[in-house]
């Protein structure tokens, strides 16, 4: 495997994990403020398990951003 081949498949691999990450904290971003919305006012936010869930995907995806952006090989300038 060349160079090029490996830099180009490690520059694929880190912009599907931070375009994975960006995904999961939209979808599940919008899915815990529906939450919040639906629940206003019936039940504390944090008492029920979709609360609580949307929060740790929501991590999740910020971690799986910062992992993806850290294995980018252009990060430094070198291409």
């Amino acid at each position: 495997m060349t160079k090029e081949t490996a830099a180009g498949e490690a520059r694929q691999r880190s912009a599907d994990l931070a375009m994975s990450g960006i995904t999961t904290v939209l979808v599940s971003g919008l899915l815990t403020i529906s939450w919040r919305v639906y629940t206003a006012g019936k039940v504390p936010f944090w008492s029920a398990w979709p609360g609580i869930l949307g929060v740790a995907v929501v991590g999740a995806g910020f971690i799986m951003m910062a992992i993806g952006y850290g294995l980018d090989p252009d990060r430094d300038g070198r291409s």
